[in-house]
C-alpha cells in the first residue's frame, strides 16, 4: 500500500518536485549511515527532519498545480523556500563528509587565469565609498532578486515561466550545495582580511556582513550559488519573459560583481 501511494505521488509530482524529492532523500540517507559523527542529538534531529521533508515532499507531489491563487503559488515555490534550511544544514553536513577545505585549488586556479587575486585586487584599485555600498546593496539583492522574478512572472501569469525557473533554480541549488558538501571552500571572506579603513564604515557594508556573520555556512564559497542562482534567473527570464528579464538584470550584473569586489566568492 506505501510503495502503490508513493509511486502515486511520484507519477503526479513535477520536475521541481522530483528534484526537491532527490535531494532531501539522498542527503538523508547520508545522514542515516554516517550523521552519528555528529553526536546522538544532532544526529536524530537532522536524519527526523529530513524524513518529514521527504513526507512533505511526497504529499505535495499529488497536490495539483493551480491557476493563480496564494495556495498554488506556495505549493510551487516550497523547493525554493527549503533553501533555507538545507544551507544551514551544510555546517554539518560538509564535516561528514570533507576532510578540509580546497581553497589552495582556487588559490591557484585564480593566480593562473587572472596573474593576481582578483577577490583581493579588485576593491582595493577601486576603494570608493559609494561604490562598495553599491557592490554591498548588490550582493544583498541575492536575497530577493529570485524572488522578485518569481512574483513578476506570477503575477502577469507566465506560470509556465515561473515553474522553468523555480525547477532551473532547484538543480542550481542542490548540485551547489552537494559540491559544498563534499568539495568544501571557505572563500576570500576567511582566507583574506575583510575589506576595512572607510569603507566598512557604511551601512551596506555593515549590514550584510552581518548577516553573513550569523547566517553564513563555511565551506559554501565555491561554486558561487549568488553567481549561479542570478545567471539562472537571466537565462529562464530571457526565454519566457523579456519584460521581467530586463528589470532583473541589472541587478544579475550587479550581483555578480560584487560577489568579488566584497571579498565573498573568487574570480575564478
Amino acid at each position: 500500500m506505501v510503495v502503490n501511494w508513493i509511486k502515486r505521488q511520484l507519477a503526479a509530482a513535477q520536475p521541481a518536485d522530483l528534484v526537491f524529492l532527490a535531494y532531501v532523500s539522498f542527503t538523508g540517507v547520508l545522514l542515516v549511515a554516517v550523521g552519528w559523527k555528529l553526536g546522538p542529538g544532532l544526529w536524530a534531529s537532522l536524519t527526523l527532519t529530513h524524513v518529514a521533508l521527504v513526507l512533505f515532499g511526497l504529499w505535495v507531489a499529488g497536490v495539483p498545480t493551480r491557476d493563480r491563487s496564494v495556495g498554488g503559488f506556495f505549493r510551487d515555490v516550497y523547493p525554493i523556500a527549503s533553501v533555507v534550511y538545507l544551507y544551514w544544514e551544510l555546517r554539518y553536513l560538509a564535516v561528514l563528509f570533507a576532510d578540509g577545505y580546497h581553497d589552495g585549488v582556487i588559490l591557484w586556479l585564480e593566480e593562473a587565469v587572472f596573474g593576481e587575486q582578483l577577490a583581493m585586487t579588485l576593491s582595493e584599485r577601486l576603494p570608493l565609498f559609494w561604490l562598495s555600498e553599491l557592490m554591498h546593496f548588490f550582493y544583498a539583492s541575492y536575497w530577493f532578486l529570485l524572488a522578485l522574478a518569481l512574483i513578476l512572472l506570477y503575477v502577469r501569469g507566465n506560470l509556465r515561466g515561473f515553474r522553468s525557473l523555480i525547477f532551473a533554480e532547484t538543480i542550481v541549488y542542490f548540485g551547489c550545495y552537494l559540491v559544498f558538501m563534499f568539495w568544501p571552500v571557505t572563500g576570500p571572506h576567511y582566507q583574506f582580511p575583510v575589506i576595512g579603513g572607510e569603507l566598512a564604515d557604511g551601512a551596506m557594508y555593515r549590514w550584510v556582513h552581518w548577516m553573513l556573520e550569523d547566517g553564513g555556512s563555511k565551506g559554501a564559497a565555491f561554486p558561487s550559488s549568488h553567481v549561479a542562482v542570478a545567471v539562472a534567473v537571466a537565462l529562464v527570464t530571457w526565454r519566457v519573459d523579456r519584460f521581467v528579464w530586463a528589470l532583473t538584470l541589472p541587478f544579475v550584473v550587479g550581483l555578480t560583481i560584487s560577489t568579488v569586489y566584497g571579498r565573498f566568492h573568487y574570480g575564478i
